[in-house]
Order: structure tokens, then C-alpha cells, then sequence
């Protein structure tokens, strides 16, 4: 189940309007975590379709690992918080956890068809290669996240064919001496409707979250075309790459709704 498929399952049990609790803090954050892993994910499929990159096996697994990639092996956008990186990754592990249960819970349908993988097999993939880039480092990861010892086994030899899919990425359609990039990406915060939708809107803000991201990906590869990204109500839950309007889309909706998961999720730390 993706997670913009939690919305019509938590319709049934919760007000339209997403209404803040008190000390909710950790909830905000988990929103602000999803939201930088989706506008990655969604930046990769842009950048999959923009140069043609040849993609084996679902497009959107190929995304899922590239926005993994890239936030484990980044340095933080914020040198002065430098655990915040895998903060926000363990939210976006934590927000797929809690939209599965959330799907069992209510009896929802499992799409087997879908061309996502389901959300419990999302969540297993990044603790793997979270685990698999530093099983010293991350040591504690298998038994915080059950990810299994079968699999776990494998998490470092996993991690590192990915690292090598990422470095031919970047060898091959990365930025090149001498590119320019031709246009501006702008940046669009439309009125946010709700209390949660507004305080992430803040946040996000306050930490130029998405101009820092947008940045980073400007340096890392060039373009022909401009494209927008907007946060804007779309009365549907989700975040996507819409090519014929060159927008790159995050929903006030899917905010509302990352936030309730946000609030029944199992902390990773």
C-alpha cells in the first residue's frame, strides 16, 4: 500500500480538517522527513524521464533507491544538525511501517497490482540500506525496524550495488564541465488550509527545506526545460512528477495525512 492510499482508509475515523494536538513536535518532524524524502523520489522520477536514464525493473522501485541513495550518502543539507538527515529517513521508513498497519487495521485491499511496491517492503528496503551502508554504524537497525537476519545478511552487498547504480548515474548523466543551467526552479507555497498544513509550511520554511534540496539537485544535474515545485491543495493525497505541466506536486492532503501517521508511528531511533 503507498502511502497517499492511507487518506481514504483514515477518512472513516478522523475530522476532514487535520486539527494539531499539543507536544506534537515529533509529528511535525515526521512530516518535514516524508515531505524531503518524496520530493526526492519524485525529483528522480524528472531526472529518469528528462534523460531518458534505462531503468531495469519498475521505474518507481528505481526511484525509491535513488532517494535512499542520496539521503544516506549526502552530506546533511545542514551541517549544524547532522543526525537530521537520518532523522528524516527513519520518518519516511516510519511513515510506510504505520501506512501498512493502518491498511490492515481497516481491512484495505492489498494492491499487489501496483506499480509500487507494497509499503511494508518500502519500509524494509530503506532499513536495509540504511543498515548495509554501515553495519557498525547502524548496528541497532535490524532489531529497531525486525528487519530479519535473513535479509539483513545481505543489506552491505545490497548497499553497495545500489552506491554503484548511484555513482553511474551521476557519471553518466550528472552535471558536466561547462553546463549551465538555462532557468530558475521556482518554489510555490500556496495557502495551506489547515493547522498541521500551515505549521509544516513553516517549518519547511524555516529550514529552506526545499530551496536547499532544489539547490543540491541543480548542482548535481543540469537541465533544458524549467520546472516548479508547489505545495498547493489538489483534494487527492499524494505527491507526483507531472511532466506535461513541468510541476513537481507535494499536496496539502498528503501533509494532513502523513501528519495522523506521524502521530500513530513507532519511533526507529
Amino acid at each position: 500500500m503507498a502511502i497517499a492510499g492511507a487518506a481514504s482508509m483514515l477518512a472513516a475515523s478522523i475530522p476532514a480538517q487535520a486539527q494539531t494536538r499539543a507536544g506534537d513536535g515529533n509529528a511535525i518532524d515526521f512530516v518535514v522527513g516524508n515531505i524531503e524524502y518524496l520530493l526526492v523520489h519524485e525529483l528522480a522520477h524528472l531526472l529518469i524521464g528528462e534523460k531518458s536514464v534505462p531503468i531495469v525493473g519498475p521505474v518507481e522501485n528505481a526511484a525509491d533507491y535513488i532517494a535512499t541513495l542520496a539521503l544516506i550518502r549526502e552530506a546533511p543539507l545542514d551541517p549544524a544538525e547532522q543526525d537530521r538527515a537520518l532523522k528524516f529517513l527513519l520518518a519516511a521508513a516510519s511513515a510506510f511501517e504505520a501506512s501498512w498497519r493502518r491498511g490492515d487495521a481497516f481491512g484495505a485491499a492489498v494492491p499487489y497490482w501496483d506499480s509500487h511496491a507494497l509499503s511494508i517492503q518500502r519500509y524494509y528496503q530503506i532499513a536495509c540500506l540504511l543498515y548495509g551502508s554501515d553495519p557498525d554504524a547502524f548496528a541497532d537497525i535490524p532489531r529497531a525496524t525486525g528487519l530479519p537476519e535473513a535479509r539483513a545478511a545481505g543489506c552491505a552487498d545490497e548497499y553497495l550495488r545500489a552506491s554503484r547504480a548511484a555513482d553511474w548515474l551521476l557519471e553518466s548523466y550528472g552535471r558536466q564541465s561547462g553546463d549551465t543551467n538555462a532557468h530558475e526552479t521556482e518554489i510555490v507555497y500556496e495557502g495551506p488550509p489547515t493547522m498541521v498544513s500551515m505549521r509544516v509550511v513553516e517549518r519547511l520554511q524555516s529550514l529552506e527545506l526545499l530551496e536547499r534540496i532544489i539547490d543540491r539537485f541543480h548542482q548535481r544535474f543540469s537541465l533544458e526545460e524549467p520546472f516548479t515545485v508547489a505545495m498547493r491543495t489538489c483534494n487527492r493525497s499524494e505527491a507526483a512528477w507531472v511532466p506535461e505541466r513541468r510541476e513537481l506536486l507535494i499536496c496539502y492532503e498528503l501533509v494532513d495525512t502523513l501528519y495522523l501517521l506521524g502521530l500513530a508511528a513507532r519511533p526507529l531511533e
